[in-house]
């Protein structure tokens, strides 16, 4: 890994559940919208019966009947929601986010070369399961890449992530890996002044779950990522079951190993934005202080 640049921390910064789901097909060249009745049969597809509910312009939204949410006031299917061709504006994207671009070689010249979006979201499905909702998300990404074939990258907005179309559309893992996959981002970040580093995730905190976070010194960061996104992974699939006080597997010369416990505690996150991370004491590596938690 190449050490990212110097920022400053800002403080202002949260990262809250989101009750929308935000991604971003980004372009060269400006590309041509689909009819409402091509979005429709790609929606079917995946989906099974939809219902149009908003035909545009500016924002095409459909009712997924096979995701009901309850609330309230009653029962309402999810919808998915697609927003015109618009601008890219490339300053939405700031150089800390652009630090963290670790799943492309050339993450900052792609995005420099993009100048059109087309967004895409969730709307009344914050209610539903977690896991419900992340293969909602999932399956209506892999639709809308179906619909523009010449996406050129996807920002994934609640994980600061970039892949290239290609990656989306060739990806190869699981139904059940996917939203680890492209909606979490692994972070790597050098302690100014000391040999410290920390990593962490991004992106679990969207819908409901905590990111993880390690602080260390003398461990191959690259082990530690591998390390972040297994426990992501395991803290995904089983509803975050690891309490304060209690240990996941360590590095044993580089690999998880059950002879090595490393200690966990809930607590908030040392590098913005602000949320709350599991944070993951790597023993005999560990860096910082830390204090007993509940």
């Amino acid at each position: 890994m190449e050490k990212p640049g110097n920022f400053q921390q800002n403080t202002q910064d949260k990262a809250e559940f989101q009750n929308t789901y935000f991604m971003h097909l980004l372009f060269m060249e400006k590309p041509q919208q689909p009819d409402n009745g091509a979005i429709g049969q790609a929606l079917n597809q995946r989906f099974g019966d939809v219902d149009l509910v908003c035909p545009g312009p500016g924002l095409i939204s459909f009712a997924v009947k096979k995701y009901p949410v309850t609330y309230k006031d009653g029962v309402v299917p999810a919808q998915v929601v697609m927003t015109e061709v618009r601008e890219f504006k490339q300053d939405t994207i700031d150089d800390f986010a652009r630090s963290q671009l670790w799943d492309v070689q050339n993450g900052r010249e792609i995005l420099d070369s993009c100048r059109y979006q087309v967004s895409i979201f969730d709307m009344m499905s914050a209610g539903l399961e977690y896991k419900e909702r992340c293969e909602l998300l999932m399956d209506w990404l892999e639709a809308a890449m179906e619909l523009y074939p010449d996406c050129t990258a996807v920002w994934i907005a609640p994980a600061g992530k970039l892949f290239t179309a290609e990656m989306v559309r060739e990806h190869g893992v699981s139904r059940e890996d996917r939203f680890v996959y492209f909606g979490v981002n692994a972070r790597f970040f050098n302690i100014q002044g000391t040999d410290d580093q920390i990593v962490d995730t991004l992106g679990m905190y969207a819908v409901g779950l905590p990111d993880v976070q390690y602080h260390f010194h003398g461990l191959d960061p690259n082990r530690v990522v591998n390390h972040a996104y297994n426990v992501a992974s395991y803290l995904f699939d089983r509803n975050a079951p690891v309490r304060s006080g209690e240990t996941i597997d360590g590095l044993l010369n580089g690999n998880m190993s059950q002879e090595v416990q490393w200690r966990c505690q809930y607590e908030d996150a040392l590098i913005q934005p602000v949320r709350c991370v599991m944070d993951i004491c790597p023993g005999e590596y560990a860096a910082g202080n830390r204090e007993d938690g509940e």
